[in-house]
């Protein structure tokens, strides 16, 4: 007959108290863990979602255009409404100034295109426009970029400096570059980057049925002014403002 197995002899209760110690020490370490990849991973997919809006180059998405006969057509742009407006692949900027720049932006936002000389707007003051629909509101949030230049304007300080700074500081520049501006609150900042100096405002007028939100950042390069504004309006203003804050902030000259 085979002997009898003998039987399994307790572990001491100090090696089991220190085993239980380990496991809940183990447990605490792949939970950390897989919180931390959670956290990278939900990082990663901002990152996704956020493009390369770049002059010169190639939009990362399908830009809007408005159909044949719907290009005179005014009031709020609505990119999402497919009657008027269709899909096409375009290149950015180019239209206003040869200085080159470049933003991110959520993927959501759609470039204009096709307007005056292919251009992003009916006026052919503008460089770059991005329009999205996803915060709500009554209205679109847009992003221009532009030269500052108007139509009925013909005297632009700016034009030869080396750079902002030239015009002054942040409060001194908004004068020279919006004479007749009135608003009801204004946050006025400053950055250099790689050698070049950003004026960055918020400013909010009270105003009904307009984009009375502005974030703005504006720097002089070689001589060229070149300004990327946000606007938002009251209804869309709480949902878009922390978007609008890292787009216009994302925003480079050079």
């Amino acid at each position: 007959p085979e002997p009898e197995p003998e039987p399994e002899r307790p572990e001491p209760l100090g090696r089991r108290r220190r085993a239980r110690v380990l496991s809940k020490r183990s447990l605490l370490r792949n939970v950390l863990a897989a919180s931390a990849l959670g956290a990278v991973s939900a990082r990663g997919a901002r990152a996704e979602g956020t493009v390369k809006f770049a002059s010169g180059d190639e939009a990362p998405v399908l830009c809007t255009q408005a159909k044949e006969g719907m290009k005179k057509r005014r009031g709020i742009i609505d990119v999402s409404d497919t009657t008027v407006f269709e899909r096409t692949p375009c290149k950015l900027g180019g239209y206003v100034t040869k200085t080159p720049y470049s933003l991110r932006a959520p993927d959501y936002f759609e470039p204009l295109t096709g307007y005056m000389n292919g251009g992003p707007d009916p006026s052919g003051l503008l460089d770059m426009r991005l329009e999205s629909m996803a915060f709500g509101g009554d209205r679109p949030v847009t992003v221009v970029v532009s030269d500052g230049k108007t139509a009925d304007r013909k005297n632009y300080p700016w034009v030869g400096k080396a750079s902002i700074t030239e015009l002054g500081g942040p409060d001194e520049f908004l004068r020279v570059f919006a004479p007749q501006l009135s608003v009801n609150e204004k946050i006025a900042t400053s950055e250099t980057v790689d050698g070049v100096t950003y004026y960055k405002y918020q400013l909010y007028k009270a105003a009904a049925n307009y984009n009375n939100r502005k974030v703005i950042s504006a720097a002089v390069y070689n001589g060229d002014l070149i300004t990327c504004v946000g606007l938002a309006s009251e209804s869309n203003w709480e949902k878009a403002k922390p978007v609008l804050l890292d787009i216009v902030d994302s925003f480079r000259v050079g």
